[in-house]
């Protein structure tokens, strides 16, 4: 598939307010994106970023501890995620969803699993996408 780099994860936890200020007030995240749900108007979505990401790490709120989601690399382009979903047909890799659109950022992705079951994904944000998303800011 040939990522360029890594470029954030997603992880669950209990406590998402308080790793929501240890990361901010501590690490020097900024929050670039929240869910919020219901009438009490509860976050149970964080996104932050200490770069010019859309985010470089995220965490959703949910009653068991230390829970990973996934890890996300990046490609090139929109080409590259389809020759990516061209590997993983050939090599028997277990999908899990996609090519599609990504849901925060926009972006397309493909989410699959590795050997371990750890989940992972490969996606791209073409420069108009990024630049769309960070001017919302």
């Amino acid at each position: 598939m040939a990522p360029s780099r890594f470029d954030h994860c997603l992880l669950y936890g209990d406590d998402l307010d308080g790793t929501v200020k240890l990361f901010i007030n501590v690490l020097g995240f900024a929050l670039t994106e929240q869910v919020v749900a219901g009438p009490e108007q509860l976050v149970i979505g964080a996104f932050l970023t200490c770069s010019t990401k859309p985010h470089d790490v995220a965490f959703i709120r949910q009653p068991v501890k230390g829970k990973f989601h996934h890890a996300s690399f990046v490609l090139d382009n929109w080409g590259d995620v389809l020759k990516a979903a061209d590997i993983i047909s050939k090599k028997k890799v277990t999908l899990d969803i996609g090519p599609t659109r990504h849901g925060i950022t926009r972006g397309e992705t493909i989410y699959f699993f590795d050997p371990s079951g750890n989940r992972n994904e490969v996606f791209s944000l073409s420069p108009r996408q990024a630049g769309a998303y960070l001017d919302r800011g």
